[in-house]
């Protein structure tokens, strides 16, 4: 859950702790990025939301997409 909270803040902006727990405010900030990716905003990180959103970079300083 550290990658998931570090990805939506450095891609979309949240100030999450990152605490690798996907409580109250991950939820709330995942809520808030699903629509930015296209996704429905339910709050579930399932393949349909991992696919859609970007995500921390391995490498450089763009957000990706994952396959």
């Amino acid at each position: 859950m550290g990658t998931l909270q570090e990805t939506l803040n450095m891609c979309y902006g949240e100030k999450l702790v990152v605490d690798r727990d996907f409580g109250p405010a991950t939820r709330a900030a995942l809520i808030r990025a699903q629509p930015k990716a296209g996704t429905p905003a339910d709050g579930e990180y399932g393949p349909n939301t991992r696919k859609a959103i970007k995500h921390k970079p391995v490498s450089g300083s763009t957000c990706v997409r994952v396959p």
